[in-house]
């Protein structure tokens, strides 16, 4: 998932975290495509549904401290995608990875995490600038 600047919302720490979560969602594609052991791609989602958890508290954080009026609707977007991504993790831990998988990663971390940026995200920055 590669970052493009038309992903940036203008806040530094989010686009930063932005960054961080294309970076690990491209370690895990990766993973998954060259058939890497259960092991590595568990170790990678864990590592993207941890970092994901804080990103979207300290995104939540910033939604608060600048009046964002849609707090409470962003958060419930949050926590549905935390409560998939933990699906995912628990399928690969207990049928490991295939082409499932890979569609799961695909159709949940990028499509919803470049639709949410781009739709959603974006309006922070009109109030956390």
């Amino acid at each position: 998932m590669t970052w493009t600047d038309d992903l940036a919302t203008g806040v530094k720490l989010i686009d930063y975290q932005h960054k961080q979560l294309c970076e690990a969602i491209d370690r895990l594609l990766e993973a998954c495509k060259n058939g890497k052991g259960r092991t590595e791609v568990i170790t990678t989602i864990t590592f993207l549904f941890d970092y994901t958890k804080k990103h979207f508290s300290d995104e939540e954080i910033i939604q608060k401290e600048s009046g964002y009026p849609k707090c409470v609707e962003h958060k419930a977007l949050h926590d549905d995608f935390v409560k998939k991504l933990g699906e995912v993790k628990e399928d690969v831990i207990k049928n490991g990875v295939g082409i499932t998988t890979v569609g799961q990663v695909n159709s949940l971390l990028v499509n919803w995490l470049i639709s949410h940026i781009k739709r959603v995200d974006k309006e922070i920055s009109q109030y956390a600038k």
